[in-house]
């Protein structure tokens, strides 16, 4: 029976008072509060889906490119090489400024091992991975042996710190200390999602038998994430409805859902697609087809998901949340839905799928420079006081 523990105060402001007249569902992004500036975490896994949202961007913003072809193809792929650099430098910063906070002080890392955070450190280690294998061998060929090896370490790392995430999980569920669900602790158990999309990409850059191997792992890892995330989210949506509006500074991780609707789908039609190599043709088109019909029910599913979530993001901007790290949590299950849609699309070989994908990869890029660019100002308005990151 799990109790009623609070998250970790690292991106909300507070609870959130409701009203009879707003119950309903939009009571999640309309919570009574006042905002209030609050400072900035040091750098640690609060900071990972900043790392998530600029990879997965560069992958989908490559992807879109060849969608979108004729004379924008060029500056969109431009675009993407950009800002793989830009999530590159934020995983440096954000890794070597932890790694230094935690010499500095042991018990930084004893008190957050059980972080649902952890989550996104997988995943934006896999992500960058990811758009590491997928856009530097299109502008310098040389490169690619060296891209897909990076992709194929960090999905290693990732999977096994994405494993491990999920494992503290369950572990905190059976001794009854893991939170009540809610959409920022669905965190701790998406990153093997993430690892059977990148695994299956992964596969045909690997000796046979050992991509087999990769694939299978691949597949239970998307099995496991999907029955631990519906698990978490299926109780979290009637709760934020009902019972508990989502405070203001958490408006954005009305979107995270959507996380394991997109990376669903891009992962079962990476599996399917891949799986052709090791079984019958008879078997591998049936695993496609498969494939598709999920893609097709988690596309049906996306659409509301992300009308409300947007909805809730929205008003929360409206009534000036304060900017924390939290503000990029709606980047990343953005950019998972303009990935499953330009995946599906492709494998369908129905453009209005893939363009559906490309209009959710320009409300990823929307959301990226909003995190950055309020990060920015942020920072320079604690410079100007005089104030540091604490």
């Amino acid at each position: 029976m799990s109790r009623e523990i609070p998250e970790a105060p690292l991106i909300s402001n507070g609870p959130a008072r409701s009203s009879p007249r707003r119950l309903g569902l939009l009571v999640s992004p309309d919570p009574l509060e006042v905002p209030r500036r609050q400072p900035l975490p040091p750098p640690g896994p609060v900071w990972f889906p900043s790392v998530m949202g600029t990879g997965i961007l560069a992958t989908t913003l490559h992807l879109s490119a060849d969608v979108i072809g004729g004379a924008l193809r060029a500056p969109v792929a431009a675009l993407a090489l950009a800002d793989l650099a830009v999530a590159w430098a934020l995983l440096l910063v954000l890794t070597l400024g932890y790694a230094a906070r935690v010499i500095r002080d042991p018990g930084v890392l004893r008190a957050e091992i059980d972080s649902p955070f952890w989550g996104p450190v997988a995943m934006g280690l896999m992500s960058v991975g990811s758009a590491t294998a997928t856009v530097l061998p299109a502008h310098w060929p040389a490169l690619a042996g060296a891209s897909w090896a990076v992709d194929t370490v960090f999905w290693v790392l990732g999977t096994l710190l994405g494993l491990a995430a999920e494992v503290r999980h369950v572990h905190r569920v059976r001794e009854g200390t893991e939170p009540v669900p809610s959409f920022v602790s669905c965190l701790a158990v998406l990153a093997p999602m993430v690892s059977s999309t990148v695994g299956a990409g992964v596969v045909p850059h690997l000796a046979h038998a050992v991509g087999g191997a990769v694939l299978v792992i691949s597949f239970l890892c998307w099995v496991v994430s999907l029955v631990m995330g519906w698990r978490i989210f299926l109780a979290a949506y009637p709760r934020t409805l009902r019972l508990a509006p989502l405070p203001l500074g958490l408006s954005a991780s009305a979107i995270i859902p959507l996380g394991i609707v997109g990376q669903s789908v891009a992962g079962i039609v990476a599996i399917a697609t891949q799986a052709a190599a090791y079984v019958s043709a008879p078997t591998a088109r049936t695993l496609l087809v498969a494939a598709h019909g999920w893609g097709w029910v988690m596309l049906a599913l996306g659409l509301p998901m992300i009308v409300w979530g947007l909805l809730v993001l929205a008003r929360g901007l409206r009534r000036r949340m304060p900017y924390s790290p939290g503000w990029f949590a709606a980047t990343f299950p953005v950019g998972t839905m303009a990935l499953g849609g330009i995946m599906l699309g492709r494998s369908v070989d129905v453009a209005a799928v893939s363009w559906l994908g490309v209009a959710a990869c320009a409300l990823l890029l929307g959301t990226v420079v909003l995190g950055l660019s309020g990060a920015v100002v942020h920072l320079v308005g604690d410079a100007r006081a005089g104030r540091t990151v604490r």
